[in-house]
């Protein structure tokens, strides 16, 4: 049996079991443990951010547990991309010169990834922060801010043809067709049927 057909089987009988690391998340030693440990569990889909580093950080992952499963199927690797302005490809920071030496930093305490450091003063740590956001409200004086990006079309073409990708996930929004079609002419000629 084609090792591809049990994820999309999954997929079609709507029993679909996938790994969101985030589009944000680039902590790579996390993204290569959860892509692990989630194939073991059984997972039909490993998502990451659409990132090459990440996305190597995964298979990696997910090659352990082809050894560690002996032969056990692999999930499908796949990377999220945006067309525009998204919630998922955000993350936060702040200027931690401006943050005040007595605060109790209540952006640490409720920070799920541990990217914002709760032991000395400090920013947010970029590779850990996967933009959930939880930060944002909880800042006493309103210091910390998210900063969106956009999935540039022309780095899309050399991570299709150069990554062990298996799908892509697009995240777009009504009214954003031109932003749309920008992306899928980027990614078209890379995309095998």
């Amino acid at each position: 049996m084609n090792a591809y057909l049990s994820p999309l089987h999954a997929l079609e009988a709507g029993r679909w079991f996938k790994l969101i690391c985030g589009a944000s998340f680039q902590h790579l030693p996390a993204v290569r443990n959860l892509a692990l440990a989630y194939s073991l569990a059984g997972a039909d889909c490993v998502d990451v951010a659409a990132d090459p580093a990440a996305i190597a950080a995964a298979h990696s992952g997910l090659e352990a547990a082809q050894v560690l499963g002996a032969g056990k199927r692999l999930p499908w690797l796949m990377a999220s991309l945006n067309d525009g302005e998204d919630p998922h490809f955000r993350k936060a920071e702040f200027d931690p010169e401006h943050c005040p030496p007595d605060c109790p930093r209540p952006c640490a305490v409720i920070c799920p990834a541990a990217a914002i450091p709760r032991d000395r003063p400090g920013g947010v740590e970029a590779a850990r922060c996967y933009g959930c956001g939880r930060c944002l409200p909880v800042c006493p004086l309103q210091l910390i801010r998210s900063r969106s990006y956009t999935t540039a079309p022309a780095a899309i073409a050399p991570l299709l043809r150069d990554s062990p990708l298996d799908a892509l996930e697009i995240h777009t929004h009504i009214g954003n067709l031109a932003g749309f079609r920008r992306l899928w002419a980027a990614i078209a000629p890379g995309v095998s049927a």
